[in-house]
């Protein structure tokens, strides 16, 4: 009994060393400090605790102080995988669905992807999904992605967020509901995914599960064309033919920047000017002019004909009270 109560301190004692050792290293690779990290944790690693082995793995996947090596990163997933290490597993998935340090496999990515899913590991399960959807390694089953991607999006993975509204717009694996649709759509959009946001965009324009509002149709949609999304940009015209200047003016800008589109000055300089008629009828062209003026527009002339081809104006005004 005596010996059992020591073998257990000096397993806890072991534990915490190792535990002080990793955060070492977490310590070393927040501070960039690679070469230090990679001498701290690869002892550990060797020595079999799975942590290491995942942090080693990730530093040979990314190229964290060592030449990057996905075939070496497979093999330190592996070893932290085979310890039911939740991420380790769902990495391993992954090169196994895209073949990178590791022959293409989609049977064994589903099998390790199902693994991190079951101990509920969100991006595990988002991909797992998807392959439920394609049916690749896994029987297609549309319901049973929709119960994964609704896991995985309810711990907050945008792309899962996405993937249900997309399930509850098209009514697939679920009955079709636009509400919940937006919804999902809107989780999304505030991360970040584009696609997401044009279709957000769309709903607000068209009003499709949701009440209809230009303004915020505008917002979302010129989000998605500024990330090169081309639906964020045709939401903004249907809104801007429709007579809707703020869109009007977010679509000349899109034609500016290039936003989802080619760099078109002519078509972004047409809806400026559509613009401000709409805000200042009938003198909508002569507003414009002034701003590309100020703007230092190089094209003021070719397309307003009229102005001083010699960039010399006088500028007059009457009945104006001076500025205080």
């Amino acid at each position: 009994m005596k010996t059992c109560a020591i073998l257990l301190v000096m397993l806890a004692s072991f534990a915490a060393a190792q535990s002080q050792a990793l955060q070492d290293v977490q310590s070393a690779l927040q501070r960039k400090d690679y070469a230090t990290a990679l001498r701290a944790v690869r002892p550990l690693a060797q020595g079999g605790d799975p942590n290491a082995q995942f942090i080693l793995g990730t530093m040979y996947a990314v190229g964290l102080g060592v030449s990057r090596s996905n075939s070496d990163a497979v093999s330190w997933f592996r070893k932290a995988a085979e310890q039911g290490h939740p991420v380790a597993q769902s990495n391993l998935g992954v090169a196994y669905l895209s073949g990178q340090g590791v022959q293409r496999n989609y049977t064994e990515a589903a099998n390790w992807l199902r693994k991190a899913a079951d101990q509920n590991e969100p991006q595990a399960q988002a991909n797992l999904a998807s392959m439920y959807v394609s049916g690749q390694g896994v029987p297609k089953n549309e319901a049973q992605a929709v119960a994964l991607y609704r896991k995985s999006a309810d711990q907050g993975v945008a792309g899962a967020q996405y993937s249900l509204g997309v399930a509850y717009a098209n009514g697939v694996g679920v009955p079709k509901n636009e509400a919940e649709a937006v919804n999902w759509f809107r989780k999304a959009a505030e991360q970040g995914v584009p696609d997401a946001q044009a279709n957000l965009g769309l709903a607000y324009a068209i009003g499709l599960g949701v009440a209809k509002n230009p303004a915020e149709s505008v917002r979302w949609a010129s989000k998605a064309a500024q990330q090169g999304i081309s639906q964020g940009q045709e939401s903004l015209r249907g809104l801007a033919e429709e007579g809707y200047a703020p869109a009007q003016n977010e679509l000349g800008l899109t034609y500016e920047k290039g936003w989802g589109s080619l760099k078109i000055d002519a078509e972004a300089v047409n809806w400026y000017r559509r613009a401000a008629e709409t805000y200042f009828p009938s003198n909508g062209s002569l507003l414009l002019a002034v701003g590309l003026m100020v703007a230092g527009g190089s094209d003021v002339v070719e397309l307003n004909p009229g102005f001083p081809p010699n960039g010399q104006w006088v500028v007059h005004s009457e009945g104006l009270n001076s500025l205080p």
